[in-house]
């Protein structure tokens, strides 16, 4: 893996609420559940679904809350994560977590 590329996988359950800081440039993406981002100073709300994601363009605090129990990756660095790591591995991450999920 890239030294400079951090990974950061995230679980929350429903009405939980995560504070990311310095999140400009990061990326975040949705894996399971729903999230709704919001940053200060942005008027925009932002609903995630499974398999969308965000880009933060602000230097600005993130908050992000789930609308259901959700799960997400945060990537900070300077590589797009579809650049970083080998095609389909967003569905087949998906994929597992979905029968974690069903299991329990």
């Amino acid at each position: 893996m890239r030294p400079d590329l951090n990974l950061s996988g995230v679980t929350l359950a429903k009405n939980q609420i995560r504070r990311i800081d310095n999140a400009i440039g990061a990326q975040i993406h949705c894996l399971h559940g729903n999230l709704w981002l919001t940053q200060d100073g942005d008027p925009r709300d932002i609903i995630l679904q499974p398999g969308d994601e965000h880009r933060f363009e602000r230097d600005a605090v993130t908050y992000v809350s789930a609308l259901s129990d959700a799960s997400f990756l945060l990537l900070r660095g300077p590589v797009a994560l579809d650049r970083a790591l080998p095609g389909g591995w967003m569905k087949a991450l998906q994929a597992r977590l979905a029968n974690r999920w069903s299991a329990s």
